[in-house]
């Protein structure tokens, strides 16, 4: 199984899709064409009869840094209206509401848009070296989804904290505000995913869709839009492009 980037590698085995995100000099940061095979991966999965259920993981010490902020500047500063097409690429819709579980194999970095990409999966497991961020307000953004998404299971407090100062925090206090279905060391991660897969293929698959539909009638996510408009902003021009000079 192929897919549209080829930063993003998909391989069917023993009836698991496993997406494997790998742009090892960016941190996996993810440009649009990651994305969007990020979501072919996902539509193609779940209309696979050959595939129960779906992995994805990073590479080289990352799950992902979040989205290509090189990239979204490039748009800002030739092409501003382009920004409200991103939302074309995103595979977030396409990864919740796929009727197969998922899983999200976290080892090292989860910035930003790489976490929101993690959260849409059903179960996480990350290693205890792991690290989450959610940054955006440092460069102007607002994302579109994880302030909505996390306002009812972080608690509030926990959550302005890490939203309003960027802080990298530890895979323990993600596990912690609910974020995580396992923590483990590097070493227990391959055994643990292995045997959670095990144990999801146990269930029957008509049975898990329906559990699915259920779990997603609370995890409804809304457009992006108001992400896009904050991006116009000037404030936010400018501190793209003193990212990008440091």
């Amino acid at each position: 199984m192929g897919s549209g980037d080829p930063r993003v590698t998909v391989e069917l085995r023993d009836r698991v899709a496993y997406v494997t995100i790998n742009r090892p000099e960016a941190k996996n940061a993810l440009c649009k064409s990651m994305y969007a095979a990020i979501r072919d991966a996902a539509v193609a999965t779940d209309a696979n009869p050959d595939a129960d259920l779906m992995v994805i993981q990073g590479s080289s010490g990352a799950f992902a840094s979040g989205g290509d902020l090189k990239e979204i500047l490039d748009v800002l500063e030739n092409d501003p209206p382009a920004i409200l097409d991103y939302e074309e690429y995103l595979p977030f819709e396409a990864v919740r509401t796929m009727k197969k579980p998922t899983t999200a194999v976290i080892d090292g970095l989860c910035i930003g848009g790489g976490l929101s990409l993690a959260l849409m999966c059903d179960l996480l497991i990350a290693t205890d070296r792991s690290r989450f961020a959610i940054p955006e307000a440092k460069v102007g953004i607002v994302d579109g989804h994880l302030p909505r998404f996390l306002r009812d299971i972080v608690p509030h407090a926990t959550l302005r904290y890490w939203m309003y100062t960027g802080v990298l925090f530890p895979a323990a206090e993600a596990q912690a505000a609910g974020l995580l279905t396992k923590v483990v060391t590097p070493e227990e991660l391959p055994a643990t995913l292995d045997k959670l897969i095990a144990g999801v293929k146990t269930g029957s698959p008509v049975a898990l869709g329906m559990l699915k539909h259920i779990f997603n009638e609370k995890r409804q996510l809304s457009a992006m839009t108001d992400a896009y408009l904050m991006m116009l902003q000037p404030e936010v021009l400018k501190r793209l492009q003193a990212f990008r000079d440091r």
